[in-house]
């Protein structure tokens, strides 16, 4: 079969596998990268995300515990890097649930509250009844802060298991299409190694697609990011979304790579 006639007459069905293809690739990293609350906690837990997060965090506890006699001179008000770390954990298990509204303010406050009485005891102090109406007080106007801070994000986030749910089915169809194409195909061609040329086209097209749907997915969301969120927290998506983008790019580099080395050693079949 010639080049010509190799091409032209399956080059609607190898568009409709790299489409296929794209589709599985893209929304399976998406499943176990943003979608996945022990890869998000992996991310958000690095050195550098904790250290901002806990200067944010210090930052908004300091206006609403400083005005509290009871609590000023006690610095469990300061939250640490395994404070924050214990709070990103249950906030991440929170978006991921079903419930729509955010309430990573009460799961500061809560750890508050704890430290604060521990505090307190070590001080001969018995103000357990103090701290937690402190702290009751306060879970609306934490809670009111956080939504303002990611309330944009929460709502991308919202529904989120349904989100879940669409992107397995998906998955499920463009792989069921994939391999009907494929086997139409492996008839088609009459040649295994042709078919493995062929696969390898539709890999690196595959990879082009995966790189022009990432750059136009990257910057709305980086418009998303600056325009819709607090600074301190702007810093830290921003790390979010590069980590999460770095795994992105590193399954296309790899699927590219991949496809290149099976298209060119099989090249002299596609005559």
């Amino acid at each position: 079969m010639s080049k010509s006639l190799s091409y032209n007459r399956h080059g609607f069905t190898l568009i409709l596998l790299s489409i296929c293809l794209m589709v599985i690739v893209f929304l399976g990293i998406t499943l176990s990268t943003v979608l996945n609350s022990n890869y998000v906690k992996k991310v958000v837990n690095s050195e550098t995300n904790v250290t901002l997060i806990k200067n944010y965090t210090n930052q908004r506890l300091g206006r609403l515990v400083n005005s509290y006699s009871i609590s000023t001179n006690l610095s469990a008000v300061n939250l640490t890097n395994s404070d924050i770390k214990k709070i990103i954990n249950t906030s991440v298990d929170e978006v991921y649930s079903d419930d729509s509204q955010l309430t990573i303010g009460s799961a500061i406050l809560a750890t508050i509250s704890t430290k604060l009485k521990s505090e307190a005891k070590s001080y001969g102090l018995d103000i357990d009844p103090e701290i937690d109406s402190v702290i009751k007080s306060n879970e609306g106007l934490m809670n009111q802060i956080v939504n303002n801070d990611m309330g944009p994000i929460e709502r991308v986030l919202v529904r989120i298991q349904t989100i879940k749910k669409l992107i397995k089915i998906t998955m499920v169809a463009a792989a069921g299409i994939f391999i009907l194409l494929a086997l139409r195909l492996r008839i088609k061609v009459q040649s295994s190694m042709l078919f493995f040329h062929h696969l390898g086209t539709v890999g690196i097209c595959t990879s082009i697609l995966l790189a022009i749907l990432l750059g136009c997915t990257y910057y709305p969301l980086q418009d998303l990011i600056v325009n819709n969120v607090d600074y301190n927290v702007r810093d830290v998506l921003y790390n979010i979304l590069n980590g999460i983008f770095l795994s992105y790019i590193s399954i296309i580099f790899m699927v590219f790579i991949l496809s290149l080395i099976d298209w060119g050693s099989t090249m002299k079949y596609k005559y």
